[in-house]
């Protein structure tokens, strides 16, 4: 079963619920460039984000970051019933830039992953995103505004959770043999991608087989290994092209790629776009920096 309670969507926003009753599992190859937030109301859920896989239980709130790798996946029983939330930069970005310790892009650097919270505040956040959708369905005089302030509403919040050590409850990681073998892998790559890595390789460094390794790998993350490899030199070079003067080939060098052409081949089809064609866009209202080495994205 599937049932869509509500599905909405603004200017630079979607948000739905929807209620299954069936084994499911997200799609696999799945990263965006929207911010994303996901409650969970009833139910369990495997949440794996960049390197890290969660359990997630009711009344819990995941905050994705624009471009990290994340998969949902079964964890007990198959019913669940989520609200999800989908954010683009714009509107919002230049709308909480009024506030000066609101921006998207430091909220969801800082504060991505699992927040549990308090029966009490559960239903509190629960009528907020409800109050978000009926917002966007009735469209009322101001409604824009009042979707935007509710937003802020919830960033803060949740900043505010975080930040009482009295009453914060820290996120529940997956304990199964599985899911713990694969956080140690993507922990791996992500702090080694540079260096010459491969499925072979790892299989010997992990003691597990490469059929086994290359199976759970997939399952857990939706990438194969060499996929999640390179998506984290991409990344990387988005850094180094944007924050460094190398030029193309000694980036290439850098990141561990066999050859330019391979990299220039990899990078267009995470991005879609040349990394010559990345820095002359992106780095227009960047002045480079000259005195500092540059430091790889985290």
């Amino acid at each position: 079963m599937r049932q869509i309670v509500f599905e909405e969507s603004l200017n630079g926003i979607t948000i739905d619920r929807i209620i299954r009753d069936y084994e499911y599992n997200m799609p696999t190859k799945h990263f965006h460039d929207e911010y994303e937030v996901y409650y969970l109301l009833e139910g369990e859920r495997y949440y794996f984000i960049e390197h890290q896989t969660y359990l997630v239980k009711k009344g819990s709130l995941v905050f994705v970051n624009r471009g990290q790798i994340h998969k949902t996946g079964l964890a007990g029983t198959s019913y669940h019933d989520r609200i999800l939330i989908e954010l683009k930069e714009e509107p919002f970005a230049s709308f909480f830039s009024f506030f000066g310790d609101l921006s998207l892009k430091d909220f969801f650097s800082k504060h991505y992953g699992v927040l549990e919270l308090e029966e009490k505040d559960q239903r509190r956040i629960e009528r907020l995103l409800t109050s978000i959708s009926t917002e966007i369905q009735n469209k009322s005089i101001g409604f824009e505004i009042s979707v935007m302030m509710k937003l802020a509403k919830l960033l803060i919040f949740s900043m505010r959770c975080k930040a009482d050590t009295n009453t914060f409850i820290p996120a529940t990681t997956a304990t199964t043999a599985k899911h713990r073998k694969v956080d140690e892998v993507a922990s791996y790559i992500v702090n080694n991608c540079t260096n010459p890595i491969s499925l072979d390789a790892l299989s010997k460094h992990f003691f597990v087989s490469k059929c086994y390794l290359s199976r759970i790998f997939k399952e857990v993350t939706g990438f194969t290994v060499n996929e999640y490899i390179n998506i984290h030199r991409v990344q990387k070079a988005q850094y180094l092209l944007l924050y460094s003067e190398s030029n193309i080939s000694e980036i290439s060098a850098q990141l561990g790629f066999e050859s330019i052409t391979y990299f220039e081949r990899v990078f267009k089809k995470y991005t879609e776009s040349s990394p010559l064609k990345y820095r002359k866009q992106n780095r227009k209202e960047i002045q480079p920096i000259r005195t500092k080495k540059a430091e790889p994205v985290e």
